[in-house]
């Protein structure tokens, strides 16, 4: 009998394509796939411990699915970020039937057929070294048609002082070039219409071979593949070269569109953060000037410990100069295992949400007014969805998931690219008409 497996996957879209890959190979050893956690014989969940709240919803899925467990007598399969930095208190716990270090996703099919025979296995599966190890052409159940996202590098050498990712993944490590374009190639024949370069830091790609500024040479092995539109996630400003630009500036098919995580801006948070301290509003000026019409994403973290009220002002003033096409911010979590954790002069839980409510305030009257010019223009939209009354398409200012979405009167399929007559807009959508021409 076949045995049934459900896969509940959080956090980023780094982790969604390893639960891909783990469905891909489930389903190529005979398991059967089921969304409903009741229905299933093995639950496996794919958390993410990234900040706290990724943390707590982790173990909240957990304790969900455990209620599950005393009703269908389930296997419950840990996986992912959670399962290294908690390995301890989640292999004592009792109705957790094994807990798998992220490096594993191949391994998984092999630890369900163990669970029925082997009761005396180890309940975690520590770490192999398989990274190179996936050249083998492997299956992938692709869930986020009709765009896709294609890892390219795994793990992060930079210590800033507030992230966990070093810790969770390991150093930064780029995944074979030969797997790249086959991977890449596999997603064009299946009819992918947008593929998005994902990373901790994609600007790093092949240092660790002695490559220096290579994702530009990636990129170039993409573009005469069947893709509509090529997306890159995440940047680090400084590592953006004068061929990268070039590239984007040049090519139809690259989303003008880069998401380049600042985290602060003033000289003094920078460097308790680790990050660099550069010119960071020359380097935009120059991204502005050599690509036209490029929309610029960041994200910003307020209440970092020693974060004053001059220091915050800082930063409040640079984002209403700079005015970001899309901008996201979070409050400082303080991370037991990272440096930042001991640093002085902690900001109060209250003031860092008054800190955000207030920029992201700010950020969104921006938006507003940017989107707002769109009003009676003709724009390139992406088909995502299609609901009871009207269709969901992104721009390519605009990721899955984090960015705007455009709701459109009309006709079309999923995966088509359609010109849209914008009628409407508000802080975080668009409205439009297909334009038949």
């Amino acid at each position: 009998m076949k045995k049934t497996i459900c896969l509940i996957s959080l956090g980023c879209p780094k982790n969604l394509v390893d639960s891909e890959k783990i469905l891909g190979d489930l389903v190529n050893n005979g398991f059967i796939i089921t969304a409903e956690p009741k229905d299933a014989d093995y639950i496996i969940i794919n958390t993410c411990a990234f900040i706290q709240p990724a943390v707590k919803e982790s173990l909240d899925v957990i304790n969900e699915i455990k209620k599950i467990k005393k009703k269908t007598d389930c296997k419950i399969i840990v996986f992912g970020c959670l399962s290294k930095l908690y390995r301890d208190s989640l292999s004592r716990d009792k109705d957790i039937d094994a807990v798998v270090h992220p490096d594993n996703l191949y391994q998984i099919s092999s630890i369900l057929k163990s669970l029925d025979f082997n009761k005396s296995y180890q309940k975690y599966i520590s770490a192999i070294n398989e990274f190179n190890y996936q050249l083998k052409k492997r299956p992938r159940v692709i869930l986020t048609y009709p765009y896709a996202y294609l890892k390219i590098t795994e793990g992060c050498n930079h210590g800033c002082s507030y992230c966990l990712i070093p810790k969770i993944r390991g150093p930064h490590k780029s995944y074979p070039e030969k797997e790249i374009i086959k991977e890449a190639k596999n997603l064009a024949d299946f009819g992918i219409k947008e593929i998005i370069l994902v990373g901790h830091d994609i600007t790093s790609y092949g240092i660790d071979n002695g490559k220096k500024d290579y994702l530009p040479q990636i990129i170039e092995k993409l573009l005469p593949m069947n893709f509509k539109w090529i997306r890159l996630l995440y940047l680090r400003t400084e590592k953006i070269s004068e061929k990268l630009i070039e590239l984007i500036s040049n090519n139809q098919k690259m989303c003008k569109y880069l998401d380049i995580p600042l985290q602060h801006i003033h000289p003094d948070i920078l460097k308790k953060m680790n990050r660099p301290v550069i010119d960071y509003e020359k380097i935009i000026e120059k991204l502005r000037k050599y690509i036209p019409g490029i929309c610029l994403r960041t994200t910003f973290i307020v209440g970092f410990p020693g974060e004053t009220k001059k220091h915050y002002q800082f930063l409040m003033d640079f984002v209403k100069k700079i005015k970001f096409d899309r901008m996201g911010a979070f409050p400082y979590y303080r991370e037991k295992q990272t440096s930042a954790y001991n640093l002085p002069h902690q900001v109060p839980e209250k003031e860092k949400i008054e800190r955000l409510n207030k920029i992201m305030s700010i950020q969104k009257d921006i938006l507003k007014n940017k989107l707002k010019k769109l009003i009676g223009e003709n724009v390139e939209v992406l088909i995502d969805k299609k609901t009871k009354n009207q269709l969901i398409g992104r721009t390519q200012c605009d990721a899955p998931d984090i960015d705007c979405e455009v709701q459109i009167t009309g006709n079309a399929k999923i995966g088509d690219i359609v010109n849209v007559k914008i009628t409407k807009t508000s802080a975080y959508t668009l409205t439009g008409i297909i334009n038949k021409k």
